[in-house]
């Protein structure tokens, strides 16, 4: 068994820390892998401290701490280039301010917020702008969303803004509601969407491991496997829009097989 921990959307809730330690208190040697969308949200006004600390994580930790790109990233550092300004306005502007919040002579302006934040923040934006879209680990495959599956080779061709940006053009195959198979040889891991907006029903077999769907936790991780294929697991918890108590999903899961070894779900600060 080869441990690896997953988590996903964290959305400014910096108390995932603090579950994470517990678990990898469990898991020692366990490789982290963060999933994505790292800030951005209506009920955890952290600005960049999320993404700060976990870039601090993979400075102290470069061989066991990993992190990809979502779309919120994407769109954040997108913004702050000048290529787009849609963030902004959607909810970029709340974030400028949480970073300037505590200085002492407050900006005149949002273009002197945002001066500030690219100044104070240009290590960070640069570690989030190179960040990757997909990681393999063993059996197991990362990506914030999703991958296009009826691609001849998925991970190669799936272009950049869909591994971030796929809902049920991943989900789904040809027929929906009915779940894609997954034709790889590895586990398939994303967030992007929380499990409790996401379902589906099986044209086939299901595998015996999906039964513990829905039971703990209606936000906890989803899996989606037939029989003979390896799974896809859904981590998404719904950090973005609430409550403001909820924790993410943890998934530890086991790089030698593609198996999910355990599953926290649901937990509160």
């Amino acid at each position: 068994m080869r441990p690896v921990i997953a988590l996903s959307d964290l959305h400014g809730q910096v108390m995932s820390f603090p579950l994470l330690a517990e678990v990898r208190n469990q898991y020692p040697a366990a490789p982290v892998v963060f999933g994505g969308d790292y800030q951005d949200s209506y009920h955890h006004h952290t600005g960049l401290k999320v993404a700060e600390t976990i870039y601090r994580m993979q400075r102290d930790e470069p061989d066991r701490i990993f992190a990809l790109q979502g779309n919120h990233d994407a769109a954040l550092v997108e913004s702050m280039q000048g290529q787009n300004t849609y963030w902004l306005d959607a909810e970029g502007e709340d974030l400028i301010l949480e970073c300037v919040a505590e200085d002492i002579r407050p900006p005149a302006s949002m273009a002197e917020a945002l001066a500030r934040v690219r100044q104070r923040y240009g290590r960070l934006l640069v570690w989030l702008a190179g960040l990757p879209l997909h990681l393999r680990i063993g059996r197991l495959l990362f990506v914030h969303a999703g991958f296009n599956l009826t691609l001849i080779d998925p991970v190669a061709l799936t272009p950049r803004q869909d591994q971030y940006w796929l809902r049920e053009e991943y989900w789904y195959g040809p027929k929906a509601p009915n779940w894609a198979h997954n034709p790889l040889s590895a586990s398939v891991i994303s967030g992007h969407t929380p499990t409790s907006l996401i379902t589906g029903v099986y044209d086939g077999v299901a595998a015996p491991a999906t039964r513990r769907n829905r039971v703990a936790s209606p936000h906890g991780i989803l899996t989606v496997q037939y029989e003979g294929e390896y799974p896809r697991f859904f981590i998404d918890g719904g950090l973005h829009g609430g409550p403001a108590g909820r924790l993410p999903n943890i998934a530890v899961l086991d790089a030698d097989t593609g198996e999910l070894i355990e599953a926290i779900e649901d937990a509160e600060n």
